[in-house]
């Protein structure tokens, strides 16, 4: 099968990436898609043995057991490795927590989303009263695409975890394919958990397992659970094909729009999966039909494109896999498949202009944002000599340059490019000043004068820019409010900024000025400074390429 022999040496085996890759995307991979360990029930730490970089971390990679002084504070890594702090929960209180927690869903901003996800899997002291913490983060992941991360989470519950926890790591399990360890430990041969009457989940697992067994007596235990209604009609004909596999074939795949962790993982065991479900499924439920074994390359190319732009795997991954599967897919995908192959192999400045130019017009999972990462260190490769004449095409390689943090390459094929009018050299300055503090420099009175003249004219992207300068003390800076995920900053609860801030950015779409301004010094009061750089840098640059 096809998945089985290349996407899952490059998302479920982090190492094997490693071998050939930069020690800068070492953390990148691994944060993305922590490798599984021995145990299942055993919580993990990743940690960078240097500081922490924006979009990764810069160096090798540690792993120990997270000593937590409660389950609710246990996580893949120790916050003070992923650039937070042990504390960074403050005075927050603990339903305050959860229910910030409960609410994060994917933003339009993959830096966002990155920054929201290292919270989620951070570990540090929780807030009083906060039972179902743990539980609760495991949930958020899953919303956003990373159900591994959640299955290793959940992880540090221990051998006896509450009914939420539970069923968070079941439903993770199912997700990504923990399946036989989660049916031989926790459902087989034990009692239904405490708390778990009237919820259909638990007898329709145990259904699930039984069928996995293969025992033809299990067919009489399901069609009794189908008969006193405790499993749903929906899963009664693809538990009936688990116990007969010549009625596979036969079975109707559920809609998209239905699939739920426990009819991934029927599917799985059937080995049934279509490219329509991949376009459409619920995002929670890609994870597991990327992992399906008769996915074949353009599903699992689109399945990649829809968790790397909301920040569930590392750029790293789609831009291997755009490269191994190139040959493998026709039509649009294939054809950013083979500009993404042809550009690692040798970049040339037009072709890469033109996929990011066309990329921008035709929008698309990720739009311009996501090809742009993807092209960036190909980019970054291009002489600063090819920058003049090349018009809009050069302005895309600069923006995709940033988006992918080459910032010093950014700024030479910005001096290369040869602007002309005040506007173009406004604007360039504007995100340079951001990008890179030694740039601070070139930026003049007369290019904010510039910035404000057209915002009188409704020009929202230079208020965004005139936003961002103001979050960094760059341009006049106006007052602010006490209030809010700003005044949640200044007060020190870095997690519940980080999450609240990222639930305003939710509701905006374009990102307005005043919240972008307001984002940038949340940020920077709790000491994300690089963040802030990057989001402002993606919230200029998508907006303008949308």
């Amino acid at each position: 099968m096809f998945y089985s022999k290349a996407i899952k040496s490059l998302i479920f085996s982090p190492f094997a990436i490693l071998i050939g890759v930069a020690p800068v995307f070492a953390q990148e991979v691994l944060l993305g898609q922590p490798n599984l360990t021995t145990d299942p029930d055993e919580p993990i730490t990743i940690a960078p043995s240097d500081g922490h970089s924006v979009g990764g971390f810069d160096a090798g990679i540690d792993s120990s057991s997270l000593e937590a002084p409660s389950i609710e504070a246990a996580g893949l890594a120790g916050a003070g490795t992923l650039g937070l702090d042990e504390g960074m929960w403050g005075a927050t209180t603990g339903a305050r927590a959860i229910a910030l927690i409960d609410a994060a869903e994917p933003t339009q901003l993959y830096s966002v989303n990155r920054l929201v996800r290292r919270v989620l899997v951070a570990g540090a002291t929780p807030p009083e009263d906060s039972d179902g913490l743990l539980a609760a983060r495991a949930r958020a992941l899953i919303r956003f695409g990373a159900a591994e991360e959640a299955a290793s989470l959940v992880g540090a519950a221990g051998r006896d975890p509450g009914i939420e926890l539970r069923r968070a790591r079941a439903e993770a399990a199912l997700i990504v394919g923990r399946d036989e360890t989660l049916c031989e430990k926790d459902v087989l041969g034990t009692t239904q958990p405490k708390g778990a009457e009237g919820d259909n989940f638990w007898p329709s697992l145990r259904a699930y397992c039984l069928a996995r067994t293969g025992d033809p007596l299990a067919a009489v235990a399901i069609n009794a659970m189908v008969e006193l209604g405790s499993v749903e009609t929906t899963d009664a004909p693809l538990l009936e094909a688990l116990v007969d596999e010549s009625l596979i074939d036969y079975v109707p795949i559920p809609h998209a729009s239905i699939l739920t962790p426990l009819r991934i993982a029927m599917l799985r065991s059937m080995g049934r999966a279509n490219r329509p479900a991949i376009e459409s499924a619920p995002l929670p439920m890609i994870a597991g039909l990327f992992a399906l074994e008769s996915t074949g390359a353009d599903g699992a190319l689109i399945a990649a494109e829809r968790l790397e732009a909301v920040g569930a795997i590392e750029t790293i991954i789609l831009r291997e896999m755009y490269v191994s599967f190139a040959d493998g897919v026709d039509g649009p995908l294939g054809k950013r498949a083979k500009v993404v192959k042809n550009a690692d192999e040798s970049p040339d400045a037009d072709a890469i202009g033109d996929a990011l130019v066309s990329a921008a017009r035709s929008g698309g999972t990720g739009g311009f944002s996501q090809l742009a990462r993807v092209l960036a260190p190909a980019a970054a490769r291009i002489p600063a000599s090819k920058a003049s004449a090349l018009g809009a095409k050069g302005y895309a390689l600069r923006d995709s340059m940033l988006l992918g943090g080459f910032v010093a390459e950014a700024g030479e094929w910005s001096k290369a490019q040869g602007t002309k009018t005040i506007a173009e050299r406004a604007d360039i300055a504007a995100v340079m000043a951001i990008a890179d503090t030694n740039q601070l420099t070139g930026w003049q009175r007369e290019f904010g004068d510039t910035l404000r003249l057209r915002t009188r004219n409704g020009d929202e992207h230079a208020r965004r820019a005139l936003a961002s300068l103001a979050g960094f003390d760059i341009a006049l800076r106006p007052s602010l409010p006490d209030e809010g995920f700003l005044k949640a900053a200044r007060e020190e609860r870095t997690a519940e900024t980080v999450l609240w801030s990222a639930a305003e950015i939710r509701k905006e779409s374009p990102l307005t000025a005043r919240t972008l301004d307001t984002l940038i010094r949340a940020l920077r009061e709790i000491g994300l400074d690089k963040e802030a750089r990057t989001i402002a840098i993606e919230a200029m640059i998508t907006e303008r390429w949308r």
